[in-house]
């Protein structure tokens, strides 16, 4: 069983834990027997995404019940690591981007496209290092870009478009949407529950406070919260507090 712990060890040197030491992924034999049995199927289920897709640059672990539709227009970068219940659907006028060492969390939801055929939408590109937290839902109708090394907590929502309602003689629903593009630059932490609204940029390095409404762009190494986010204060501002202690 000895074997176990050592191919185990290899195999997180090879997939990545963002860094964290190997100590902490220490297992007895029985846990890395279990470890290794469900990376191998994750692994398996990776090769079949990948004859799918339309490039992958290496291999990718793919969780059990995840749905992936029209992966024509899916990138896949090297190590890329689905999780289980997730929903891809790729449909889109300039496809879905896993970079590498993307995660794409527990029950996410990336939809950029109706399932019943409507004009897709334009998509979404994932910076390498970027992890999106469980049960997330980016509506990529409008073009969603997300930097490298982002951390999005759980829950959290994107979307990328309006209703239009300012006509009352018909139907809200009749009016259609208004799409515009989000940004979340590099090295950024969107804390659980956040909600990022459509036109919205958020700068590189910054943080938003879990359970934010983000309406307008943030000011990069910014940190906001609150509904409607707010400026709270400058992380540089912190380090040289620190630097000054």
């Amino acid at each position: 069983m000895v074997v176990f712990r050592y191919v185990h060890g290899k195999l997180v040197d090879e997939i990545d834990l963002h860094g964290e030491p190997l100590e902490r992924t220490r297992l007895s034999e029985r846990e890395a027997l279990t470890v290794l049995v469900r990376i191998a199927r994750g692994f398996v289920r990776g090769l079949f995404l990948r004859l799918r897709a339309r490039h992958a640059k290496g291999h990718v672990l793919v969780g059990r019940r995840v749905r992936v539709l029209d992966a024509q227009h899916l990138t896949l970068g090297r190590r890329v690591k689905i999780e289980d219940d997730v929903e891809l659907q790729c449909r889109s006028q300039r496809g879905v981007v896993l970079g590498d060492r993307v995660t794409i969390g527990r029950g996410a939801s990336i939809r950029p496209s109706s399932y019943y055929g409507h004009v897709p939408g334009e998509g979404l590109v994932v910076g390498a290092g970027s992890a999106v937290g469980a049960l997330a839902w980016i509506g990529a109708s409008g073009h969603v870009s997300i930097g490298a090394d982002v951390l999005i907590g759980p829950r959290v929502t994107i979307l990328p478009e309006n209703h239009v309602f300012e006509r009352t003689a018909i139907t809200i629903k009749s009016q259609g949407v208004q799409r515009a593009r989000v940004v979340i630059e590099d090295d950024c932490w969107i804390g659980a529950g956040v909600v990022v609204l459509a036109g919205v940029r958020i700068g590189r390095g910054s943080v938003v406070a879990a359970g934010a409404v983000v309406a307008r762009d943030v000011d990069p190494y910014s940190v906001v919260g609150g509904v409607p986010a707010r400026h709270i204060k400058e992380r540089k501002v912190w380090e040289r507090e620190r630097h000054a202690a």
